[in-house]
Parts: structure tokens; sequence; C-alpha cells
């Protein structure tokens, strides 16, 4: 009788030893399922039981339903997404036409017939009429390069080249600031994988930055190593702090409101969100000298073997 009774206790343990090693094993599968369909929510998928478990099916059709719940609000974002940026295509457009034909009108105003007081207005009105344009023509690109729609042509591109030709444009502007510009750039092509535009639109933007924030120096550097090439930015500065360095890269930022006339706080999104779109990367950080703040940009990007404008390939 006592060993029927053992017997029965190991067949008991032995059953509920195996359903056990059944269950971790369908739940293990099933979380691994799970993860694979999150990383990509676009297939239909559905999480399914390697082994019949009641309880465990009645967990997995509670998962799958809010997985289809997250794909239909997933679709319903998408296609609001899609409609604004429409929208917002359409507004630009309506807005930039009459502005441009303001800006036209305003330039054939006889400004020697007016009085000092009405120049000074005249000139106010221009300024403020410009800084719309350029906000309305940085709204509707970032709108596209957040949506994915911002055609990019990546090819070897001597990025020494249009550093300094970018520095070169912008020497007017910078000297006007009373900068000291130092340079270190390599006599030599040095060629990254870019689009060309949205290279010089990256630098142009860092550049205007400088001119708006820096305090006296502005050091300019570009350094490779086997297969990235980085371009380093960096001022001085007694407008901002450390914990405000990441802020730059919000959309409408701008560290002093009261001292940054002409600045949308578009500039510095748009340029990271470029580099990612070339597949590199734009940081900003805050270095400390001995009694000086230094605000240092990154911009680091591929590098490619190719001769400038051929067909590219990134190491």
């Amino acid at each position: 009788m006592v060993l029927l009774v053992f017997m029965i206790l190991c067949v008991l343990a032995a059953y509920s030893c195996t359903r056990y090693m059944l269950l971790k094993k369908a739940v293990k599968d099933s979380a691994k399922e799970l993860h694979e369909i999150s990383q990509d929510l676009e297939q239909n998928r559905i999480v399914k039981l390697p082994s019949p478990h009641s309880d465990m099916e009645g967990l997995l059709v509670e998962i799958n339903a809010n997985l289809e719940d997250i794909r239909r609000t997933r679709v319903k974002y998408e296609e609001k997404e899609h409609t604004l940026q429409k929208q917002i295509e359409n507004i630009s457009h309506d807005l930039r036409t009459p502005l441009t034909s303001i800006l036209g009108f305003l330039d054939l105003i006889d400004e020697n017939s007016l009085s000092n007081e009405d120049r000074e207005s005249l000139t106010v009105v221009k300024r403020k009429a410009r800084t719309l344009k350029k906000l309305i023509a940085q709204f509707y690109d970032l709108s596209r390069l957040t949506a994915g729609d911002y055609p990019m042509k990546l090819v070897g591109t001597d990025i020494c080249r249009q550093l300094r030709e970018t520095v070169l444009d912008s020497y007017q502007e910078l000297r006007r600031k009373s900068l000291k510009v130092h340079l270190d750039i390599p006599e030599n092509a040095v060629f990254v994988l870019a689009d060309e535009e949205a290279l010089e639109r990256i630098f142009l933007n860092l550049l205007q930055n400088a001119g708006r924030y820096a305090q006296n120096e502005l050091r300019i550097c570009i350094r490779e190593d086997a297969k990235e090439v980085s371009v380093f930015m960096e001022n001085d500065t007694e407008r901002l702090n450390a914990d405000e360095v990441d802020a730059l890269f919000d959309r409408f930022y701008t560290a002093d409101s009261s001292r940054s006339e002409g600045s949308t706080g578009l500039g510095l999104p748009i340029a990271k969100y470029l580099a990612q779109e070339m597949g590199g990367k734009l940081s900003a950080r805050m270095e400390l000298g001995d009694e000086t703040k230094w605000l240092q940009f990154n911009l680091q990007l591929h590098k490619s073997e190719v001769s400038e404008g051929g067909a590219s390939d990134a190491l």
C-alpha cells in the first residue's frame, strides 16, 4: 500500500514537473516572440502558444488584443502625422507667397524720401518679415525631416573643402561679431558619405549659432580615424550652463530670448536631423576651462573612400 502511494506521488510529481517545465518554456518562447513582434509592429503577427495551457491562452488572447489596439493607434497616428505634414506644407506655401511679395514691395520703397524715424521703422519691419520667412521655411523643412520625407543624395564629399568654403561665406558675419576664428583643417581632401547641401546647411547652422552665442573665440577642427570623421566647433560662452546644453536641440529653444533676435530656435534641431539622415551624429557638451566655459559641437560622419560626386561606399 505504501509503495502504491509512493508510486502515485512520484507520478504526480513527474506530471507536475513536466507541466511546470512546459509552462516555463511556453512563457519564455512567448516572451521572445512578443519581443520580436514589438520590434516590427508593421507585420500583422500574433503571439502563439507553443503548448496547450488554459491560463496562458487567456493571457495571450489579452496580449494579442492589445497588440491589435496598438497597431490601430499607430495607423491613426501616422495618418494624422501625414495630414499634419500636408497642412504645414500648404500653410507654408500660402504664407511664403504673400510674404515674398511684401518683402519685394518693402525693398521698392525709396528710403531717401523717408524721415529718419520712418527709415528705422522700415528697417525693423524688413527684419521681422525676413525672420518670419526664415521661420516658415525652417518649420516646413523640420516637418519633412521628422516625417522622413527629405530626399538625400549620399556621395563621397570632401568635408575639408566644404567646411572651408562655408566658413569663408560666413567670415564677414563672424568678423562683425569680433570673433577670433582658429581653423585646424587638413590640407588634403577627406571624403565622407554625405549630402553636400545638407552638410553645408549643418555647418551654416553651427556657425550662426556660434556667431549668436560666442563670447570671443571660435575653434574649428577636423579629426579622422579609420571609420569616421569628426568636426569639432567650440566657442567660449557666458550665456549657457551645462544643464542647458541638451535643450539646444529642442525645437524653438533659445538660450536667452531677450538676446536672440532673429533666432527661430530651429537651426540646431534641423542640423541634428540632417546629420541623422546621413547616418551620422551631432552632439553638444560643455567643457570648463580655467576661467571660461566652452560649448563644443561634434559632428560625426562615416568616411568614404570614393572621389567626390562618385558612387558612395562607406567603410
